[in-house]
């Protein structure tokens, strides 16, 4: 199936809790984490949703559109879920899926991740850099959902988990665009949004 119409799907159900804070109201260059992932998805996709089951978290960013999940807590997948429910009801095929801690994704992330699925036989396509795989950026087939329920309600909670149920295709992004060369660089500490702060702030007078 080639992607016609993609719905994007910002996941912002985590806890945060080794960085001590919400962390994508964390601030880095003056604007929240949360406003620089908004910036880069928004173009890349048709619509673009936040999975999240705190209202005051869409706040941060006037205008878009929440998503609430079943099973706040639970990771990922609930979240992926949600989006794919709404994909079918709404006539989208696919739905991308972004990260809220990850700033400097590549701009072009979701039409890779489109050309990596068309020429494969996988069932969806997930991003890989320098042989890192970043398996929350990925483009799920609406298609994909049964069998993604099934994979959730048997107990699968981690990305990883449900490659036993679904088989991915990667596209390979160049180490280039973040710190450490990494554009998908995720902010998981305090220490990491300095190191991002102090990349920004040297790649803005390169």
């Amino acid at each position: 199936m080639t992607p016609s119409r993609i719905l994007g799907a910002i996941l912002a159900g985590g806890a945060s809790r080794r960085f001590g804070a919400d962390k994508s109201a964390a601030l880095l260059g003056g604007r929240t984490l949360l406003e620089r992932v908004v910036e880069r998805a928004g173009p890349q996709v048709d619509t673009l949703l936040l999975n999240t089951n705190d209202a005051a978290l869409g706040e941060q960013v006037p205008g878009i559109e929440q998503l609430a999940d079943n099973a706040p807590g639970e990771g990922p997948i609930a979240g992926i879920l949600a989006a794919l429910l709404q994909a079918e009801r709404r006539g989208f095929t696919h739905v991308a899926s972004f990260a809220c801690d990850t700033p400097f994704f590549p701009r072009d992330a979701v039409s890779r991740l489109a050309e990596a699925l068309q020429s494969s036989k996988s069932d969806y396509a997930v991003a890989r850099c320098a042989g890192t795989i970043h398996r929350i950026f990925a483009l799920w087939p609406a298609t994909c959902r049964l069998r993604l329920e099934q994979a959730f309600a048997s107990g699968a909670r981690s990305m990883r988990d449900i490659e036993t149920w679904l088989a991915p295709d990667w596209a390979d992004f160049a180490p280039e665009g973040g710190p450490e060369g990494d554009p998908f660089f995720n902010i998981n500490t305090p220490d990491d949004l300095a190191k991002a702060e102090c990349w920004l702030a040297d790649a803005s007078f390169s």
